[in-house]
């Protein structure tokens, strides 16, 4: 590849600058070709990327993409594929996480496929010299490289930002028309937003690329022999599968993967969550620290992990002529009591169903049995009536079950978290109180909010919602099976995994008696 450095590059002849910026490469530019070639062009001296031009095309594709299209930059789809882009930034080692990331993208609730997804990888990791391909696959660790990535990308930025500004400042670049001029001004901003962006959604796409790569580790075929190349490639090792059945981790992770997944909040993230949102005068959302099962043995912020996306605040005056509501009732078969006065709220549509309820404001059974409903109708001028009440807004992120973990509820509907006056709380859950106790309606204006608490009348509300099998997703996937390391035994009485214990009598080679 090129060493031309951007500001050798300029000191091209006209003939040689002219050429290389009207290069014809065109990747996945195709619907804005001449933009992306004068950008690809300029770049790929620029970036140190072992020769894989394609890469930079891709990259660059992927990233303006984001940049033109404002609405995918939160999406983490969007993110996962540019991640995945990115690992061919990283020397040696990157290239090969790369092919493997592009073939993980097509995981899918599928299990047919998923397998034929899973042949193709130890295919490509064969022919790009793994050795044993399924003992690295099961081995990597895509969020480990989370650090690199980051400075990676930020470097990757920060030199488009530099290349575009002296596309603009070169004499070809100056006699570009007018409209390429917005055009690439509108880059240098895009590309520092991106940047900005990426330590919130590097992490997301990380963590859901690696739920889908969860799903191959965990699968082999059961009962078959599974062949790959030795590392020398003169053989070639045949393994028959010890298979068990792999139910949670497995059925769980094209979940996460595919619907509204929570913020990542773990404490670790301290600093940087903390500056996001920490605001004066409003809930301090990082107050709460706890466990929570979309994330496996670590410590989160429980507040942040609750939401999908972005959160917004919210002042109490943009809070005036908004809708809350919250469920309450009494101890229930899986939930203790709860109370009508609380710091989450469901924002704006009430729930017309105990299924829109659970699915949609994904309200586990241990959390709230249900039975009543409270709905605040804020007044307009709420923000001069209570000035404190700020809140922090966004959609509810899909939650799994701590105590019954067969439920899982995929979220999506809008909840605040909101700091409500404290005698106004304490009104809100007397009359709630109330209600419960003689289960009738009451309408009541409090501080100038029209209160409503009424029965819901849903039945069979627990033990019902989130136990069947979602959408495309099949529960609880008896019929799939993990491979056994080749020094692992699993015990068929125990369920245990006993370690060192190799199966060299399972285990043949083209080179020895079959």
């Amino acid at each position: 590849m090129s060493d031309i450095s951007g500001t050798a590059w300029f000191k091209q002849t006209s003939l040689e600058t002219s050429q290389w910026i009207w290069g014809t490469l065109s990747g996945a530019f195709n619907e804005k070709q001449t933009i992306g070639q004068i950008i690809t062009d300029a770049a790929i001296g620029m970036i140190p990327l072992v020769g894989d031009v394609t890469a930079v095309r891709d990259l660059l594709a992927v990233s303006i993409g984001l940049i033109n299209e404002p609405k995918k930059r939160e999406s983490t789809t969007e993110w996962v594929f540019l991640v995945v882009l990115l690992f061919a930034l990283i020397p040696v080692i990157g290239g090969v996480i790369k092919g493997v990331g592009r073939l993980a993208l097509k995981i899918t609730a599928d299990t047919a496929r998923n397998i034929e997804t899973q042949e193709k990888i130890i295919q490509f990791l064969n022919r790009v010299g793994e050795g044993n391909a399924p003992k690295w696959l099961k081995a990597l660790d895509v969020q480990s490289h989370q650090a690199i990535l980051l400075d990676k990308f930020g470097a990757f930025c920060n030199t488009m930002i530099t290349v575009t500004n002296k596309i603009l400042g070169s004499t070809p670049g100056r006699a570009l028309p007018e409209k390429w001029h917005g055009q690439l001004h509108s880059l240098v901003d895009g590309f520092a937003s991106l940047r900005d962006m990426g330590a919130r959604m590097i992490p997301q796409a990380l963590r859901e690329l690696d739920l889908k790569l969860k799903v191959i580790q965990g699968m082999v075929y059961k009962g078959n022999i599974l062949t790959f190349a030795t590392p020398s490639g003169r053989g070639v090792v045949r393994r028959e599968s010890e298979a068990y059945l792999i139910e949670r981790e497995l059925r769980e992770a094209p979940k996460q993967g595919t619907r509204f997944p929570s913020i990542q909040a773990e404490t670790r993230f301290r600093s940087n969550l903390s500056r996001k949102y920490q605001k004066p005068g409003y809930p301090d959302m990082l107050h709460w620290e706890g466990e929570s099962p979309a994330f496996p043995k670590k410590t989160v912020f429980t507040d942040i992990a609750s939401f999908s996306g972005e959160i917004t605040a919210k002042s109490a005056r943009e809070m005036g002529g908004k809708t809350l509501f919250r469920a309450f009732g009494n101890k229930s078969e899986f939930a203790k009591e709860s109370y009508a006065a609380g710091g989450f709220w469901g924002y704006q549509k009430t729930p017309q169903t105990a299924e829109e309820w659970r699915e949609f404001y994904a309200v586990l059974d241990e959390w709230n049995g249900n039975g009543f409903l409270v709905v605040l109708h804020l007044p307009e001028d709420f923000g001069t009536r209570m000035p404190g009440a700020n809140a922090w807004h966004g959609k509810i992120a899909e939650q799994f079950g701590k105590y019954k973990p067969d439920q899982y509820l995929k979220g999506g509907g809008e909840q605040v978290i909101i700091d409500l006056d404290e005698r106004f709380k304490r009104m809100v859950n007397n009359y709630g109180n109330q209600a419960k106790a003689n289960a009738q309606t009451i309408t009541v204006d409090i501080q100038g909010v029209k209160a409503e608490f009424y029965p819901s009348r849903w039945e069979d509300v627990s033990g019902k919602y989130g136990y069947s099998k979602p959408e495309g997703i099949e529960p609880p996937f008896a019929s799939n099976t993990r491979q056994l390391h080749d020094d692992e035994l699993r015990s068929k009485v125990t369920q245990r995994s006993v370690v060192s214990a190799a199966r060299i009598d399972r285990q043949t080679s083209t080179e020895g008696t079959k």
